[in-house]
């Protein structure tokens, strides 16, 4: 059971991100709900995590240094591990055909926002359980 004030109590989070700032935000508003957190800054970092058997949830920018994360993405996929991307700019086409469903935020994106949609992965995913 949840509680309100640790609403990702128990989960393990990855956070995907390359720059420092941002990352850094992210992983300090999930902790703070009680998430534990992956932190990857490339792509090869983000697989690794993406692969952690105890991996709960994830938020991934579209472009980590040169590579964007979609390999990152089809991990996750097919684990079935929920995730939603967030970029300053539009995914690929081809990015946006293969996850249509996947929620995408636009930079920028306050704390709050991050928070929303993380928390809706997470009861989407328990109302599927």
């Amino acid at each position: 059971m949840m509680e309100p004030e640790l609403p990702l109590a128990g989960l393990r989070i990855l956070v995907a991100d390359d720059e420092v700032m941002i990352a850094l935000n992210l992983e300090e508003t999930f902790r703070e709900a009680g998430a534990e957190i992956l932190s990857a800054a490339t792509v090869a970092q983000a697989i690794v995590a993406a692969r952690n058997p105890g991996l709960s949830a994830a938020v991934l920018d579209v472009r980590l240094g040169r590579e964007t994360s979609e390999a990152v993405a089809d991990v996750l996929t097919e684990r079935g591990i929920p995730f939603f991307f967030y970029s300053g700019q539009m995914l690929s086409p081809g990015m946006q055909a293969k996850y249509p469903t996947i929620p995408v935020l636009t930079k920028p994106v306050r704390q709050d926002a991050f928070m929303a949609a993380m928390l809706a992965l997470v009861q989407r995913e328990k109302a599927l359980a």
